[in-house]
């Protein structure tokens, strides 16, 4: 594996940090709490200027190299948009949500289509439309439940295109907590208490340091699994079950480090860092909640086995 990212992709990456910051970065996610519309009429025409009506991350690598960091950048800025989504969208336009079981799915931004592709983890693939108001919760403003049109079927492609989708979703994480971790450098660097920058106390130096760690970790590991989709295809589903289980972790450990850093500034909106940590929660809790994804990790790792320094799994008849 080539640790590093296509050109294309850095340079498609870059950009897109660039136009997302031009038009008001976190500001957007703020704006469409208040005025949802904005997520059509601003961020969408935003999207289709950065290309993303021709990217299609199941075509090869270096497009899905550069679909992970579009979704990394989306993830920078809190975008109002199931970016993941609308990039794994169908031959009829419609974006993907992957569910644990088809049964009463909810997903963010599910008003913004008419029609959805429902994914279910087991294989089976069904239709669903928005059913009733978002939920409107502060830890997810834009979820909404989904109602079925038509029976589950099975699809046997389906398990990798869920694969790819919660590859992409730790792109978006990736793009959240690296955007915090800098958030919290420079406020531990403005902020003093007891007559000296935080930055200077070794216990705020030491959870940094933890922290961009966790965070270079993470990173290597979404190269990872996104080139495995294309080296190793049996293995994806279970990579990318692995890549989840520590993207939470990450996200877990990096978020609270960050909000604790900024003291109760941590939880007021009129700062970066509570909006990105409010609106990627629908991201860490669905499809599936840590626990739950490590059951599945567990179990595919029985069924299929797992690439490590010693074999693992692949003992189910």
């Amino acid at each position: 594996m080539n640790p590093q990212l296509p050109a294309e992709a850095s340079e498609f990456g870059a950009a897109a940090d660039k136009a997302f910051a031009a038009q008001g970065g976190t500001d957007l996610a703020r704006g469409a709490e208040a005025d949802p519309s904005l997520r059509d009429r601003d961020v969408l025409p935003l999207l289709r200027s950065l290309g993303i009506d021709d990217l299609d991350p199941r075509e090869d690598l270096d497009t899905a190299a550069a679909a992970g960091e579009l979704c990394r950048a989306a993830g920078r800025v809190a975008l109002p948009y199931p970016v993941v989504a609308a990039l794994l969208r169908d031959g009829a336009g419609r974006p993907s949500a992957v569910v644990p079981a088809p049964s009463s799915p909810m997903v963010d931004h599910g008003d913004l289509f008419d029609a959805w592709r429902v994914l279910a983890m087991g294989g089976a693939v069904a239709t669903g439309r928005p059913a009733g108001d978002r939920l409107g919760s502060r830890l997810g403003p834009f979820v909404c439940r989904l109602e079925l049109q038509d029976a589950p079927a099975e699809d046997p492609g389906s398990r990798s295109e869920a694969a790819m989708s919660i590859t992409l979703t730790s792109w978006k994480i990736l793009g959240c907590v690296e955007r915090c971790v800098e958030l919290a450098v420079v406020h531990v660097r403005d902020r003093e208490q007891f007559g000296q920058k935080l930055g200077e106390f070794q216990a705020v130096q030491f959870q940094l340091a933890d922290a961009a760690v966790a965070l270079a970790g993470l990173g290597e590991l979404c190269r990872y699994t996104t080139w495995k989709a294309w080296a190793d295809p049996a293995a994806f589903v279970t990579d990318s079950l692995a890549l989840r289980v520590y993207a939470l972790e990450t996200a877990r450990s990096v978020l609270r480090t960050a909000q604790q850093l900024h003291g109760a500034a941590g939880v007021c909106d009129e700062y970066d860092v509570s909006v990105l940590a409010r609106h990627i929660q629908p991201d860490l809790r669905m499809p599936l909640g840590a626990a739950s994804t490590a059951a599945q990790l567990v179990n595919s790792v029985e069924e299929n086995g797992f690439e490590a320094l010693f074999p693992q799994g692949g003992t189910r008849a």
